[in-house]
C-alpha cells in the first residue's frame, strides 16, 4: 500500500544548544514555526491544522505553542514517541494530507531538555531497564564491545563516527557543536560507559524545527510553482519483546523499519543517496546503517573509517553532523533530520551538500522496550 506523497513548502530550524531558563520551549518552538512559515511563503490563515512533537514539554504543549503563534482554534495534535517524537508527527501530518484532512499543515518537533536535567529529573520508577542499570550508556557501550569481539573493529574505527560527524557540523549553522574533533580527542574523552567515552554521546540540547507540508492543492493556495522535495512516506515500527538472538546489534528493529519503508514509498536501498540516522552513540550509527541494510552487516566500522560513509564517500551519513554534533532534542530531532533531506534536495545545504542528491532517507529510534530493541522506530524517505 502507498499512500500520496506530501509536498514539502517549508523548512526551518533555530540553533541547537543550551539556553537560559527564559528560552521557553514554547519561545523555540515559534522560532522554528516562523522560519518554516517564511521559507514557505505561509501566512497563518493559510495553515489547516498543527501537528507537535515532543516528551517532555507536558500536556497540550503543542496548543500552547499554536496560541502563541496565532493558530489557536484549529486542530492541534501532541506526539510523543520518545526520540521518534518529532519523526511521529510528521507522520501522522502526511497520512492527514493523504486522507483528504487537510492542504497545508505545520509541523513542528521541539525539547527544552536544559531545564529537566537542571531540574534534578531522574528515570520513571516504572522503567524495568533503568532499574537494573540499563541506561542508555551502558546498553551501547554493550553493543561496542560486542561489535568489537564480534567484526574485529577497532576502538579507532567507532571513534571515526564522532571525528566524521562533527567535521560535517562545521558547515551546519544550525548545529550545537560546529568546531572538528580529532581521533584522539574521542579515545581521550571522559569515559562513559566503557569503551564509550564523552564524545560518543550526543549531548543534551535545546531547539526546534519545523515543515510546511502540502498536497498539491496546498501548492496551488500557496501558490507555489515548483513543487520542491516530496516527503514519499514514514514507515513506523515498533520494538518486541520476543527473546530474539540474544544479540545485542540484532538490529531486527531497523530490518522491520526499511522493509516497511520501501513497501511504503517504491524506493529501494540502492536508491538512498545519503542518509540522516539517529547517532545517539558512535556506535549507533554503525549497527543501525546496518541494521537497514546499507551497509553489509560488519562493515559498518570500516566503511566509516575509509570514508565511504563521509561527505563525497560512497553513501554520506549524518551531513548535518548528526545528534552527536548538530544535538539531541529529543523531540525536535526527527523534523530536523527532515529539515537537512530537504536542503540536501534543494541543492542548497552549502558546504555540507551532498552532490547529485535524489533520495534521502532519515532513520529515528527512541527508547527501548527489552533492553536490545527499538521501543519506535521511523523510517523517512523524502525525494527531489
Amino acid at each position: 500500500m502507498t499512500l500520496a506523497p506530501a509536498h514539502v513548502a517549508g523548512a526551518g530550524m533555530i540553533r541547537f544548544g543550551k539556553y537560559p531558563a527564559d528560552v521557553t520551549l514554547e519561545r523555540m518552538a515559534v522560532g522554528a514555526a516562523r522560519a518554516a512559515l517564511l521559507d514557505a511563503g505561509a501566512d497563518l490563515t493559510q495553515i489547516d491544522a498543527c501537528y507537535v512533537g515532543h516528551v517532555f514539554g507536558g500536556p497540550v504543549a503543542g496548543q500552547r505553542i499554536a496560541a502563541q503563534l496565532g493558530l489557536d482554534g484549529l486542530p492541534v495534535s501532541n506526539h510523543e514517541n520518545y526520540c521518534a517524537s518529532g519523526a511521529t508527527a510528521l507522520r501522522e501530518a502526511w497520512v492527514a494530507l493523504a486522507a483528504g484532512l487537510h492542504d497545508v499543515v505545520l509541523i513542528v518537533g521541539v525539547e527544552k531538555m536544559t531545564d529537566r536535567v537542571a531540574g534534578g529529573v531522574r528515570p520513571d520508577p516504572g522503567d524495568l531497564d533503568a532499574a537494573v542499570g540499563y541506561v542508555m550508556a551502558a546498553g551501547h557501550g554493550l553493543s561496542a564491545r560486542r561489535y568489537m569481539a564480534d567484526h574485529g573493529a577497532t576502538r579507532e574505527q567507532i571513534a571515526a563516527v564522532a571525528v566524521k560527524n562533527h567535521a560535517h557540523s562545521v558547515h551546519n549553522p544550525f548545529a550545537q557543536y560546529q568546531r572538528p574533533v580529532s581521533i584522539e580527542e574521542v579515545l581521550n574523552a571522559r569515559p562513559i560507559a566503557e569503551p564509550l567515552g564523552l564524545l560518543d554521546c550526543s549531548p543534551i540540547s535545546d531547539g526546534a524545527a519545523a515543515m510546511v507540508l502540502c498536497t498539491p492543492a496546498g501548492l496551488r493556495r500557496l501558490g507555489l510553482v515548483a513543487p520542491g522535495p516530496r516527503m514519499l512516506g514514514c514507515a513506523l515500527v515498533s520494538g518486541s519483546v520476543r527473546p530474539g538472538t540474544g544479540d545485542v546489534n540484532e538490529e531486527d528493529v531497523s530490518r522491520r523499519a526499511a522493509e516497511e519503508a520501501w513497501k511504503l514509498t517504491g524506493i529501494g536501498p540502492e536508491d538512498i543517496d545519503l542518509v540522516e540516522m539517529h547517532d545517539c552513540f558512535t556506535i549507533a550509527e554503525i549497527v543501525r546503517m546496518e541494521g537497514l541494510g546499507l551497509i553489509p552487516r560488519g562493515a559498518g566500522a570500516a566503511w566509516t573509517a575509509a570514508g565511504e560513509t563521509s561527505l563525497g564517500g560512497r553513501l554520506p551519513v549524518n551531513p548535518s553532523g548528526g545528534l552527536l554534533s548538530r544535538g539531541h532534542p529529543v523531540g525536535a530531532t526527527g523534523v530536523a533530520q527532515a529539515c537537512e533531506l530537504t536542503w540536501q534536495l534543494r541543492g542548497t545545504a552549502g558546504g555540507r551538500q551532498v552532490e547529485g542528491a535524489r533520495v534521502g532517507l532519515s532513520y529515528c529510534k527512541g527508547g527501548t522496550v527489552n533492553g536490545t530493541d527499538g521501543g519506535s522506530v521511523t523510517t523517512l524517505v523524502m525525494s527531489k
